[in-house]
């Protein structure tokens, strides 16, 4: 079987498949990747055979500057925001629709696996009449994303029309989705759940990571588009609330240059990349903005969180983690020193969001893993 997988070009969509792709490899089956951006790089690094669908258009600057003007939005699902935010995300599929279809066209899949808001597949699937499954990526419902592309999808109108598709986009035919039983709402589309296995890259890990910790250890992140965007001054609250904390305090915060937060407390360290798969569930409670990939890396390890979202889904997020009582949530703008403070002692204090986190964790555990899906795909690939 050849599976073609296509990926928006953020590293929060692309990462999440990879244990998908893995396991359809490890099967015997061909896989290939086609995407643009950072996620080319990614795909690269974690030993697949990739496609770069744009090769002449910075994506990322192009989402990154139309983003500003949606960037305060905290309900980008909502009627009133669906549309512009939509608007935005077509970029993408825009620039990277021909060479899909020219890949798709040239490699023939037998089945077509995408992750949300990639219309660029769906036009392929279209085009092709091939299969198609929805790749989530965390807590997001499907329901929600399959109206915000269908919205996409109709402003690639015009390109679907150059290419003689001119009826609705082809649905998919199944959904796989992440999201742990207890955190699901009551109305989510049905679809084939699967647990969530954490994929970050790889890298050598520093010997402390692997030392016995001495006292309790708190992540802080911002994942992979935040400090890019809005920089990483806005953690340097949480750096005084943890100045006088009895823990160890670890600053995740990839590349980005911490000089900017001044001098560091003692108990505070900055670390270059390392996995947040290896580094989370050695941890007691992180800090970070409700990106899907670091929340569903804290669920898997088990992890109380602390989370402060900013835009797009990470106020989904973030409320679906303290419904769930496995963390505590605030915004930016309403927090001071002093909330910082009694919520990370909470967090550390109080045994009762440990213990749903980790109950959250065995949940994820009993979902069956990405391999047990690959013969769905061979069914939907018979069938068709």
């Amino acid at each position: 079987m050849k599976i073609l997988f296509t990926s928006f070009p953020g590293l929060g969509f692309f990462l999440p498949i990879v244990p998908f792709v893995w396991a359809a490899r490890a099967a015997g089956h061909e896989v290939l990747v086609v995407t643009t951006g950072p996620a080319v790089d990614a795909s690269g690094r974690a030993g697949l055979p990739t496609v770069e669908a744009s090769p002449d258009v910075d994506i990322m600057g192009k989402l990154l500057k139309g983003g500003s003007s949606v960037k305060g939005i905290r309900d980008p699902f909502s009627s009133e925001n669906m549309q512009s935010v939509a608007s935005m995300m077509a970029q993408v599929s825009k620039h990277t629709a021909d060479r899909t279809v020219e890949v798709t066209r040239s490699w023939k899949p037998d089945v077509i696996v995408q992750t949300p808001f990639d219309v660029a597949g769906s036009l392929a699937a279209s085009l092709l009449s091939i299969p198609t499954v929805i790749h989530g990526f965390g807590i997001l419902s499907a329901g929600k994303m399959s109206n915000m592309t269908d919205l996409i999808y109709e402003e690639l109108r015009p390109v679907c029309e150059r290419y003689g598709v001119t009826g609705e986009r082809l649905r998919p035919n199944a959904i796989i989705d992440t999201c742990p039983p207890s955190m699901r709402e009551l109305d989510r589309p049905s679809a084939w759940f699967v647990r969530y296995v954490p994929y970050n890259g790889g890298g050598a890990l520093p010997e402390w990571l692997l030392e016995p910790k001495a006292r309790p250890r708190i992540c802080v992140t911002l994942g992979t588009v935040l400090p890019h965007t809005a920089g990483v001054s806005g953690i340097s609250g949480v750096i005084e609330a943890v100045r006088n904390l009895d823990a160890e305090v670890v600053l995740a915060l990839g590349e980005t240059d911490p000089s900017v937060l001044g001098a560091l407390p003692p108990n505070v360290r900055t670390t270059g990349w390392i996995p947040l798969s290896a580094l989370v569930p050695t941890c007691s409670a992180i800090v970070h903005h409700g990106g899907a990939g670091t929340t569903m890396n804290a669920v898997v390890a088990g992890v109380p969180q602390l989370v402060f979202p900013h835009m797009a889904d990470q106020h989904i997020n973030a409320a679906a983690v303290e419904k769930r009582g496995i963390g505590l949530t605030y915004l930016p703008e309403e927090t001071d020193v002093e909330t910082l403070q009694w919520s990370l002692f909470k967090l550390l204090d109080d045994p009762s969001f440990t213990q749903a986190a980790q109950e959250v964790k065995g949940e994820n555990e009993k979902q069956i893993p990405p391999a047990e899906l690959i013969p769905r795909l061979a069914e939907l690939a018979v069938r068709a």
